[in-house]
């Protein structure tokens, strides 16, 4: 597990739906689909026969309260641009449109990213790095407005 993910003496405990142990995510990934979620060592569920997808002790999201898909869960939810803080294409279009051609949520996510607030190695379904997906994005959605 990179640094990016790592919470200062955390120690993964397991699903309290499942068992399973899952990888410790943070607070950072799971903010976009609970703003009220405390801060800690939030983990990923990857068992894909849970419904759970973030846990904290007791606390949950479930596949039901997700804003976007997670990984490889929430299938029925839309597919972000970026895993980790559930921006979609279509709110990056609007936020592109809305400030006349810039981007300020690929500033905000490369500015998360330089702070290690990310999991994308964990919650993106290629392992990689969101940036380039909200790069790639960004100029089709140029590319389309300059047409």
């Amino acid at each position: 597990m990179s640094s990016c993910c790592s919470v200062p003496g955390a120690k993964p405990e397991t699903c309290t739906r499942c068992g399973h142990t899952g990888l410790i995510v943070g607070a950072p990934a799971v903010l976009p689909h609970n703003p009220n979620a405390q801060d800690g060592a939030w983990q990923y569920c990857a068992n894909t026969e849970c419904d759970v997808i973030y846990y904290l002790d007791a606390d949950i999201v479930d596949t039901d309260n997700v804003i976007t898909q997670v990984c490889d869960k929430a299938t029925d939810k839309p597919t972000p641009a970026c895993f980790c803080f559930a921006h979609t294409p279509d709110e990056i279009q609007a936020d592109f449109i809305e400030h006349d051609g810039v981007s300020t949520i690929k500033a905000e996510v490369k500015a998360a990213v330089a702070d290690g607030l990310c999991s994308c190695e964990h919650l993106n379904l290629s392992g990689k790095c969101c940036l380039a997906d909200i790069h790639r994005t960004i100029k089709s959605i140029a590319q389309t407005a300059t047409v």
